[in-house]
């Protein structure tokens, strides 16, 4: 009996060394060897038969020991460290590869925004663009003769790029109203390139009607477009628009819902139907240049152009919705440091048995120009605009028309900028001079309505990003 209890403890033991048992189980094996292995030796004491049975089982819990040593000695560390690095390996390895094929199909840069492509195409483009400036206006006419203070004239993000494949691209641009911060939609389109000819795109969009409102607001070469601009153009509009450009050609035709006719539902607007068509002809230069309203260095160019719209008015209702045709024609030549660009328009307003509009013939005009006396950095401009209202003045917004004593009004600008880095950074400041008060006020131009002359100061700081 005594000498399987001896026996027992040296297998427990053994176990215990052989499996590298831990916890409640590994306290077990190891206090089970050890009692068993003290009542070996206690009955070692009493029994001297079994006194070389003990000094074999302590030879052999020697060699145990000698074995546990062993296992977490140096020889196990380096198998384990080697079975490590081998998994570090791995991991490298299968990074690699992901980071390959990431690269392969998938880059990000920043270029003018940041901008996630995938092969041919780009995906996503954001990029942004702020105008802050400063405002002071004198009217003597007005009981508030002078005011002034700042303006977030336009903030605004953009999101573009393309849906599967290069031919379809689409854009949304909201912006954040300069009088109560609140968000809006501006842009909200997609457009299909049929070939190298033919696009057509549906949703929000810019009418193709007069070539300083098709300019963005970030390429503009003044603090703000023209008054004639402010009174005459058609704003966003929602349709369908199909598209023609060729080397030397650009023609648009659009169906949409009518000047002001951006963010409205579809039962909201003010028409029945709007129809719009513009035509350019670039008699020499190259179409990139024309973005924009500057002469840079190298520049060579010039552009015909020529638009006509019809926006036919809600019938019934009894609301705010006249006819209107209006046209318009411009000119814009780009030389080595120098541009020149003038425009004509015209408005015919009939009311359409609407109450409270007035029917009016009304034309405006400007020329504007300027010149780079440090290159590329440092310009000069002036720009002069005449506006026959024919005694209305119309409010876009509202679509309704009121008398006015201002018929006609003359205005001069004259400015500067600064270009940090092109049009992404600048610095602008002008005067506008109105000489025989205005008939409308215009916020965004910082322009107020009034009987007799005026003047505004802006300064303006402009960052794209």
């Amino acid at each position: 009996m005594l000498k399987r209890v001896c026996l027992g403890g040296f297998v427990f033991g053994l176990i215990s060394v052989l499996t590298a048992v831990s916890g409640p189980q590994g306290l077990i094996f190891h206090g089970s060897s050890a009692w068993m292995g003290g009542a070996c030796a206690m009955a070692a004491a009493s029994d001297p038969r079994l006194e070389a049975m003990q000094r074999e089982l302590d030879g052999l819990q020697a060699q145990i020991g000698a074995v546990r040593a062993n296992q977490s000695g140096p020889w196990l560390n380096q198998r384990r460290a080697q079975e490590v690095k081998a998994l570090i390996h791995e991991v490298l390895a299968d990074a690699d590869t992901r980071a390959t094929l990431l690269t392969d199909e998938f880059t990000s840069y920043y270029d003018n925004g940041f901008i996630i492509r995938h092969e041919d195409h780009i995906l996503l483009k954001i990029s942004s663009y702020i105008q802050f400036r400063h405002i002071f206006n004198s009217a003597p006419q007005i009981e508030d003769d002078e005011i002034g203070g700042f303006q977030s004239r336009r903030v605004a993000l953009m999101f573009s790029g393309h849906l599967g494949t290069p031919r379809v691209s689409y854009m949304l641009m909201p912006t954040f109203s300069r009088s109560t911060g609140n968000a809006r939609i501006e842009y909200a389109f997609i457009k299909y390139k049929i070939d190298d000819l033919w696009e057509v795109m549906g949703g929000q969009i810019k009418a193709p009607f007069d070539r300083e409102w098709l300019t963005s607001a970030r390429l503009q070469p003044m603090v703000e477009r023209s008054y004639v601009n402010s009174q005459f153009t058609s704003l966003y509009v929602q349709g369908v628009q199909l598209t023609r450009v060729d080397d030397h050609t650009r023609l648009s035709l659009a169906l949409h819902n009518g000047t002001w006719g951006w963010n409205t539902n579809f039962d909201e607007d003010r028409t029945d139907y709007a129809l719009g068509a513009r035509g350019e002809w670039k008699v020499f230069g190259n179409w990139k240049q024309f973005k924009d309203i500057v002469g840079w260095s190298g520049d060579h160019g010039l552009l015909l152009g020529a638009a006509v719209q019809y926006d036919h008015g809600e019938t019934g209702g009894g609301t705010a919705t006249p006819d209107i045709l209006k046209y318009t024609a411009d000119i814009s030549r780009e030389g080595d440091g120098w541009n020149l660009f003038g425009a004509f328009t015209g408005r015919h307003i009939e009311s359409n048995h609407s109450p409270g509009i007035l029917d009016a013939d009304q034309w405006g005009a400007f020329i504007q120009g300027g010149v780079f006396i440090v290159p590329d950095k440092l310009d000069l401009y002036a720009r002069y605009e005449w506006i026959d209202t024919d005694g209305v003045a119309f409010r876009q917004s509202t679509g309704v028309t009121t008398a006015t004593d201002n018929g006609v009004a003359q205005l001069v600008t004259l400015g500067t900028n600064w270009f940090l880095r092109g049009h992404n950074t600048k610095l602008s400041f002008d005067v506008v001079h109105a000489f025989n008060g205005l008939p409308r006020t215009d916020t965004g131009s910082g322009l107020r309505a009034s009987d007799g002359p005026s003047t505004t100061v802006r300064s303006q700081v402009m960052v794209s990003f």
